[in-house]
């Protein structure tokens, strides 16, 4: 039996880093958006629009 709990737990550490890089992941690229799309949003209020003439 302790082989057997043991195997099961070498199995939920794998599972567990591999969500918890997969977690990592999607916030990495939700932050980039996030980013992403300020920059985009506030960018043109910096720069005035030039007078023409």
């Amino acid at each position: 039996m302790s082989m057997w709990l043991s195997a099961a737990n070498s199995s939920a550490g794998m599972m567990r880093g591999a969500w918890t890089a997969e977690m990592h992941r999607q916030q990495q690229e939700f932050v980039q958006n996030w980013i992403k799309m300020s920059m985009q949003f506030w960018m043109p209020m910096l720069n005035p629009p030039r007078d023409r003439k």
